[in-house]
């Protein structure tokens, strides 16, 4: 049966019929391109949906396009936490110790301390952090010059961070005599 297309061995779309997310409303058209008449649908989103009659049919169509947004986002979604304080102390500190053009590099990658092999996936580091209290930050604990790994960290307040900071050396400035002073003009 050349020219018959397998959407024709199909019932006719009725109103109030449902396929998939969208439910049939009225015929709007007639589309002589396709052959096909062009029906107004709305979506269970909420939004109304115009299809051809064949699309919707043959399944080819099923909601006015969320459905498709949804599943891409569960495709690329791992953990569902970017942008939450676990996640944010999590990316900071792989930025710390292997992004040479941080400003921090220096106090910490530049230093040797690294990330440990486990918690380059977030979802690891979650598991053996847990999720972060109120008012904490990450904290490299017992030693402080130590790696970021599950035996040496903890969600520590500032008081507790203040206590465990590296003790820094200072440098005297050499005073200034009347005679280094240069006169601006």
């Amino acid at each position: 049966m050349a020219g018959i297309s397998s959407t024709s061995k199909l019932p006719p779309i009725a109103p109030g019929q449902r396929y998939g997310r969208l439910v049939a409303i009225d015929s709007i058209e007639y589309d002589a391109r396709s052959r096909m008449a062009r029906w107004r649908f709305q979506c269970d989103c909420g939004r109304e949906h115009f299809a051809l009659t064949g699309n919707v049919r043959a399944g080819r169509t099923q909601s006015c396009g969320c459905l498709q947004n949804e599943l891409s986002a569960q495709r690329e979604t791992t953990h569902g936490m970017y942008g939450t304080p676990e996640y944010i102390s999590w990316a900071s500190m792989i930025q710390r110790c292997e992004n040479q053009h941080k400003k921090n590099y220096p106090n910490y990658g530049g230093r040797g301390i690294a990330v440990c092999a486990r918690w380059r996936a977030f979802e690891h580091f979650l598991a053996d952090m847990g999720p972060r209290p109120s008012g904490t930050t990450l904290d490299r604990y017992p030693n402080k010059d130590g790696n970021y790994e599950p035996d040496n960290c903890r969600w520590a307040t500032a008081k507790e961070q203040a206590n465990n900071r590296r003790t820094r050396r200072w440098r005297r400035r050499p005073e200034l005599t009347p005679h280094s002073r240069v006169k601006s003009t």
